[in-house]
């Protein structure tokens, strides 16, 4: 019996993806971990995999349709099934090309218009024969690229490719974009030398409104929100407008913590060991100690989340992805550190896994790369707390009377205080202070 493949939920804020490509065909033999399709969600653009094998059956829904989560895009089953007619895409969208970006716009942000007010005519379709069999060649431009070049009024013919394999990509299109928009700026007029008059009218009925052009400074230009930066808008908002905030920070000697690094790294097992590792280590079992900041408010309830999910935020060319490492209270130091390697470069190779991108219950942020001596981050919806990590600065302690230089890191914990009070933020931060100045506790 043929069996349903549905539109999966792949980040936690996404309730609708866009078929970008279908890596399959109809007839195509599958198997389990086999990549489906190529799909827009409002953070990236990810794959689906196959859980099941056999023959792909039908593809219910074309590359370019909308679908919700949960709808089904697919069949697979076993080769001479008989299955009903195609349902007819419900979110289809029409026209010979999709614009990506509008169709996964969160509600309320518009994309501006073309700079020239004139829609550009899509790129990439065949042109009329000119012979027996003579065709154009189609152009090779992402779906973003594409979707770019109307907004901006940009002729991709026009535009030198940079991607792989001679593709226009992003960059290309916001260059050139950018170039014509420099062309198009008209200075601004001369001050000239008249005095106004007494009879001269005001100073503002002499002056016509300012053009864009005028307004803009020199070599700017306006970039319209990719998805994922409309997600991080929409998000970002929502947090600070709903989440009443409060922040405190604590700060740790970290020698004994490094040298622990080092000294473990020489072991095969703990090969991709990094600091960042150990503060995720120290920071599940400083939840672990003080539960009550792995919980959320939701509909004026109390939710406190049974295992401990840490979202790693991770920074990518134009925004951010959080892939999430679940359960990570029953995983020894060993296995954190390699489950999060890997998910932090599946992350950045645009190339997450199913769940990869969902069920966070604490996020942390690590800025420890950069000289950042103290940061708050925003606490995201269905969370209660997260954790900003700063950098390690050498500083002059005093302990017992006495000064000594030590490395030193900064925590700060934003909370929201609807479920966390100040008491409950300062013994988490207290019990992380303690399990990062006691390193051998990260092996318990």
């Amino acid at each position: 019996m043929a069996v349903e493949i549905t539109m999966p939920q792949l980040s936690d804020t996404m309730d609708k993806g866009t078929i970008v490509a279908w890596f399959k065909k109809e007839g195509e033999k599958i198997g389990r971990g086999d990549a489906l399709a190529e799909v827009a969600t409002d953070k990236a653009n990810l794959e689906i995999e196959s859980f099941h094998e056999g023959i792909l059956l039908q593809i219910c829904t074309p590359e370019g349709a909308v679908v919700k989560v949960g709808e089904v895009i697919a069949l697979v089953g076993e080769a001479g099934e008989t299955l009903q007619p195609k349902p007819a895409p419900t979110h289809a969208a029409t026209g010979p090309e999709v614009s990506l970006e509008r169709i996964t716009e969160p509600a309320g942000i518009q994309s501006l218009p073309p700079p020239s007010g004139q829609p550009f005519e899509p790129v990439g379709q065949p042109a009329p024969a000119s012979g027996a069999g003579a065709q154009e060649e189609r152009l090779k431009i992402s779906p973003l690229a594409r979707n770019l070049a109307r907004t901006y009024g940009v002729d991709p013919a026009g535009v030198s490719p940079t991607g792989e394999g001679g593709r226009i990509v992003r960059r290309d299109i916001e260059r050139a974009a950018s170039s014509a928009a420099e062309h198009r700026e008209s200075p601004l007029p001369a001050p000239t030398a008249e005095k106004v008059t007494a009879s001269a009218p005001p100073l503002s009925a002499q002056r016509a409104p300012a053009s864009e052009a005028q307004r803009m400074p020199k070599g700017g230009a306006v970039t319209p929100f990719s998805r994922m930066r409309q997600a991080i808008a929409v998000n970002m908002v929502a947090s600070k407008t709903t989440i009443p905030h409060f922040y405190m920070t604590a700060k740790a000697e970290v020698d004994d913590l490094l040298q622990m690094k080092e000294t473990l790294k020489q072991l095969p097992a703990y090969e991709p060991l990094t600091v960042g590792h150990l503060i995720i280590r120290a920071a599940v079992l400083a939840l672990q100690a003080v539960p009550r900041v792995n919980s959320c408010c939701k509909d004026d309830s109390l939710v406190e989340y049974g295992a401990i999910n840490i979202g790693i935020i991770t920074a990518l060319e134009d925004g951010l992805l959080i892939p999430v490492l679940h359960d990570a209270g029953s995983m020894p130091l060993a296995d954190l550190a390699a489950e999060a390697k890997a998910l932090v470069q599946r992350a950045r190779a645009g190339r997450p896994k199913g769940d990869d991108l969902i069920g966070a219950t604490f996020n942390i942020s690590n800025v420890g790369p950069f000289n950042v001596e103290s940061f708050s981050a925003i606490v995201f919806p269905g969370q209660g707390a997260v954790l900003a990590v700063s950098g390690i600065h050498e500083e002059a302690v005093a302990k017992a009377g006495q000064m000594y230089p030590a490395q030193v890191m900064r925590f700060t914990l934003s909370a929201d205080h609807r479920v966390i009070d100040g008491v409950v933020a300062a013994q988490f931060l207290t019990e992380l202070t303690k399990i990062i100045e006691n390193p051998v506790l990260l092996l318990a």
